[in-house]
């Protein structure tokens, strides 16, 4: 090979030339470079190969354009996705295809590596076409072989940092990718403001979010994706002004939402100031003009605070405000009636009755009525009112802007006036009506608390006056409530300290003058107070709901009692123990009453209950059943103050009856009325009818006595015979009697 290079390429090329450690053969540490020879003079061919081997390369020759394309191809398949060569060196006429071809049927199958044209064919235009196509160098024959090694090392350089450029570029890509995927697929809505707040920058997330495309807010000021009241709010914050006093901005904002039914969603938006990188921005690189901004969706939390708040503040049954939040309605109402001198009325609404209802109804269908009942009020109301469900079937009313009581009263007009349509619930029909306690700021107190507690004591000192409708607080009714509060609280303490005692009133036959029952009477024997009337305590125990555990108490010293008389030889008489109404509706009364009479060895034959005439209205199926119960174990059935109350002949017939007891307010008239005369004699013909005991309750003079016996009554009982006595004093009175029939006999 001969050097054909002018003096002017020389000095070109050695001021080109490469230093060694910069341009290794294989241009990396990865082993021999891999060169093809495409060249159908074999002895140039060989020539050239014998040049590369001993550069340190490894060579092959293809003689024809065909058989290196397929030297290309088989080498790809056996190498994979690594290239067949590093390097192709490549002559221009060949005996089937051009070079030029080769080049570009070689692009086309996608066989990448550098290509040197070798040629002895003088043509520029033969070099022009051989660079489009993809050659990197052009080297002429003869060549010099330091010219081809230089052009060589300089092309695989140029290969390397190619692919060196190309796998950084990958990574990039490759990495940038990653980043816009973690960007887009954040739950949170990511976006840059400029310095003037316009978007140009927001993540995918938008849309989802939103139901906005990006397109609808870059370049748009931020403020204009805020829903509302809140973008005055919005427009401030983001301003320029505020933008620059701080680089930290945190606060929570409505956005427009095109896919939610209310037309926004709360997000609590974050920004942060930013310098973009430099060519992002008109600026240079640092300046913190812009803002990243992250949007994270508080919706969920917001709507499950907003469900928990209502929940804390509303009744679950009725969804009216309860008395939190009743009270937290009328602290401000007090508050705007100060400053306007004006009045408001508090309400503590009571259905009359609703035990029953509920009883009859059963619990599911009660509730259902509770809530039909709310709704009825509220149609009542105007638009300041608040109506509040208190507890049970007990309801709380704020009325304001009232002028006097007479606008009060026709607010319970109304109430009740509603109520006269009768409730529906599971096709059955329930008649309610309404009683009100009432209490008036200023005139009955100037806070919520006190409000509401003069409601309640109204409402509960007309229900124990027998009043309906309504009662205004007065405040004589405080003091009164105070003492039966303290007596409530002493209640709880009596019974677990037994300093409750019985006595009892002999019932006393007319017609042989001996002893044929007793009534057991209760009395408190209070440390302070001394003795005390069950009229003084009993209401008051039915309303701490401590009359079952009264009445268990009552049961049981009556046993012990009739235990103790036994085992001292005393015959006793039967012996009546009054028993509450709520008591006997309790699930489990009967078995209870048996068990206690069988733990003492008691015959249920000596024990007679005293029921009232009101309990037969309540649930007649229930009260049969446990009436029929008792009566099959020997128990002895009393209806007392027979005539004050329900007066039915029909339940004489259905329920196990013994006895009847003429109430006392009958038997107190007999000297002065005559009608009462009539009850009575009508009375005792019912009971002789029926084959029923009669007993006279109160009898206290001889007048009194004489009629009774005249008419046929069976038993009297009252203070002309003799008052309650203490169990001594009633035991002594029986060993007389029993004296007495001996002696008599």
């Amino acid at each position: 090979m001969t050097d054909s290079r002018s003096p002017e390429q020389v000095e070109d090329n050695e001021r080109l030339k490469l230093q060694p450690d910069e341009l290794q053969p294989d241009g990396q540490a990865a082993g021999p470079k891999r060169v093809l020879i495409v060249e159908d003079d074999s002895g140039f061919a060989a020539s050239m190969r014998y040049l590369l081997v001993q550069a340190g390369y490894l060579a092959e020759i293809a003689q024809t354009g065909h058989a290196g394309l397929e030297k290309l191809a088989e080498t790809q398949k056996s190498l994979s996705a690594q290239p067949a060569f590093d390097l192709v060196l490549m002559d221009i006429k060949l005996p089937d295809i051009s070079g030029h071809e080769v080049i570009r049927i070689a692009r086309e199958r996608g066989f990448v590596m550098p290509v040197i044209v070798v040629s002895g064919d003088s043509e520029i235009d033969v070099a022009i076409l051989a660079l489009r196509l993809g050659a990197m160098d052009f080297v002429r024959k003869p060549i010099e072989p330091e010219i081809l090694l230089y052009a060589i090392r300089r092309a695989l350089a140029q290969s390397n940092l190619e692919r060196e450029h190309q796998s950084a570029q990958q990574r990039i890509n490759r990495s940038e990718r990653l980043h816009r995927f973690l960007v887009d697929a954040s739950p949170d809505i990511i976006f840059i403001l400029d310095q003037n707040g316009r978007v140009s920058y927001v993540n995918e997330r938008l849309h989802g979010l939103l139901g906005l495309d990006e397109s609808a807010v870059v370049g748009r000021h931020f403020s204009r994706m805020v829903h509302g009241h809140d973008r005055e709010r919005a427009r401030y914050v983001f301003s320029a002004q505020k933008l620059s006093e701080t680089a930290l901005h945190s606060l929570e904002l409505r956005l427009k939402s095109h896919s939610d039914a209310p037309g926004f969603r709360y997000f609590e938006v974050n920004l942060a100031a930013i310098g973009l990188p430099e060519g992002e921005a008109d600026n240079d690189a640092g300046t913190r003009d812009h803002y990243y901004g992250v949007a994270r969706d508080t919706t969920a939390r917001r709507e499950v605070e907003a469900l928990a708040n209502y929940q804390a503040n509303h009744d679950a049954l009725t969804g009216l405000p309860n008395r939190n939040l009743f009270r937290d309605h009328l602290a401000l109402a007090l508050i705007r009636a100060h400053r306007n001198n004006e009045q408001i009325a508090v309400l503590h609404l009571n259905l009359d009755r609703f035990k029953h209802i509920n009883d009859m109804f059963g619990h599911a269908q009660a509730d259902e009525l509770l809530r039909q009942v709310g709704e009825r009020i509220q149609r009542c109301l105007r638009g300041g009112d608040t109506l509040a469900r208190f507890v049970g079937d007990e309801f709380l009313l704020l009325n304001s802007f009232i002028w006097s009581e007479q606008d009060v009263l026709q607010i319970v007009e109304r109430i009740n006036h509603e109520f006269k349509t009768p409730f529906k619930v599971s096709g059955k029909s329930a008649h309610l009506s309404v009683s009100a306690g009432i209490a008036l700021y200023p005139e009955h107190g100037d806070t919520a608390d006190a409000l509401i507690r003069h409601a309640n004591i109204a409402l509960y000192h007309g229900r124990l006056s027998g009043s309906k409708g309504h009662s205004f607080f007065m405040s004589e009714m405080g003091e009164s409530t105070d003492k039966r509060l303290q007596l409530q609280s002493e209640l709880r303490q009596a019974i677990d300290q037994n300093e409750f005692v019985l006595f009892y009133q002999p019932q006393v036959g007319l017609q042989d003058r001996l002893i044929r029952g007793v009534e057991a009477l209760i009395r408190w024997n209070h440390p302070q107070r001394g003795l005390l009337p069950p009229g003084d305590f009993l209401p008051l125990v039915e309303e701490a709901n401590l009359i079952s555990s009264l009445d268990e108490w009552v049961t049981r010293d009556v046993c012990k009692t009739l235990q103790e008389w036994i085992r001292q030889g005393i015959a006793p008489p039967r012996v009546a123990i009054n028993i509450s109404p709520r008591h006997l509706e309790e699930a489990d009364f009967v078995e209870k009453f048996i068990a206690l009479l069988a733990e003492y060895g008691i015959d249920p034959k000596l024990v007679e209950v005293e029921l009232t005439e009101n309990l037969f209205i309540r649930d007649p199926n229930m009260v049969s059943l446990k009436l029929q119960t008792l009566a099959a174990h020997g128990v002895m059935i009393a209806i007392d103050d027979f005539g004050t109350q329900y007066s039915s002949l029909s339940y004489l017939q259905k329920f196990p009856i013994h006895t009847l007891k003429i109430d006392k307010s009958f038997v107190w008239e007999i000297d002065r009325e005559y009608r009462q005369h009539t009850i009575i004699k009508a009375i005792i013909s019912i009971a002789n009818g029926l084959d029923l005991n009669l007993v006279a309750e109160g009898v206290e003079t001889d007048e009194q006595l004489r009629f009774l016996e005249i008419q046929g009554c069976d038993e009297i009982q009252g203070y002309l015979i003799s008052k309650p006595l203490a169990r001594e004093a009633m035991e002594i009175w029986l060993r007389q009697t029993a004296k007495d029939s001996i002696q008599s006999s």
